[in-house]
């Protein structure tokens, strides 16, 4: 079975050959054109219960868009037969958790990874795909619309970490690189130079260096020589969370 990135490629490579807009294939599948542009440009994994809708839209059959070859379809084992069922009749937030867990699974077993069963984590629900801004902050409401879940195994998630953000920015390399994910625990307080998440009023969110100063105001300090100090008053910015590092 292709991957997630290989799935939407496929599909991508399927509208174009038909000459087909992002609108009209959205309203052949019944869906909204915002939605299917988010999953084009891979920042939502595709709902697998809905390749039925795309095969029947593009023209082709389930079986090639998920990269399975027609001599392979008979011969699937009872077990590869077992979950294509139960996949397909799974919600797609559910897919979504099953197949981020199989890519964990194949990602150890590529690296040659081998956890034993009586030192196995349980998996942990983790709330991911909102950014946080290392440079100018951005705005936190927009960000609350990408928040999802993902299932991630126990080993890969630090004590405390209540949520997997993305670093949009570069104010904080070379400790934080631009596009790189930290995990942040929610906390309403921080101890000076700790790094936190920071929702600033009427301004947005970001990821800085935190500072209270003796004249009721907070400094925000990037660790990138190349941007300055961000000042405000103390009751113009709340704590969302500390980075665990």
């Amino acid at each position: 079975m292709k991957t997630n990135d290989e799935i939407v490629d496929t599909l991508i490579e399927l509208k174009n050959e038909q000459h087909l807009t992002l609108s009209e294939l959205a309203r052949r599948v019944n869906m909204a054109k915002s939605a299917l542009s988010r999953y084009f440009n891979k920042t939502r994994e595709f709902p697998l219960n809905n390749v039925d809708a795309f095969a029947k839209a593009l023209h082709t059959t389930p079986e090639y868009i998920l990269g399975f070859k027609e001599n392979e379809i008979g011969s699937l084992t009872d077990s590869d037969r077992r979950i294509l069922r139960i996949n397909k009749m799974l919600s797609s937030d559910r897919q979504e958790k099953v197949y981020n867990y199989a890519n964990d699974q194949l990602d150890e077993q590529n690296n040659g990874k081998v956890t034993s069963m009586f030192n196995h984590k349980p998996l942990v629900d983790i709330p991911y795909g909102r950014s946080t801004a290392a440079g100018s902050p951005i705005n936190g409401e927009d960000q609350d619309t990408q928040l999802i879940h993902k299932l991630i195994a126990g080993e890969k998630v630090p004590a405390g970490a209540d949520e997997l953000v993305t670093v949009d920015g570069d104010s904080m390399e070379p400790l934080l690189q631009k596009g790189s994910q930290v995990f942040i625990h929610y906390q309403p307080e921080v101890e000076n130079g700790e790094i936190a998440i920071v929702h600033v009023r009427d301004v947005g969110v970001t990821c800085k260096k935190f500072y209270v100063n003796s004249d009721n105001t907070v400094t925000l300090k990037s660790i990138n020589e190349a941007y300055d100090d961000m000042v405000f008053d103390c009751d113009e910015v709340n704590v969302i969370g500390k980075v665990i590092l």
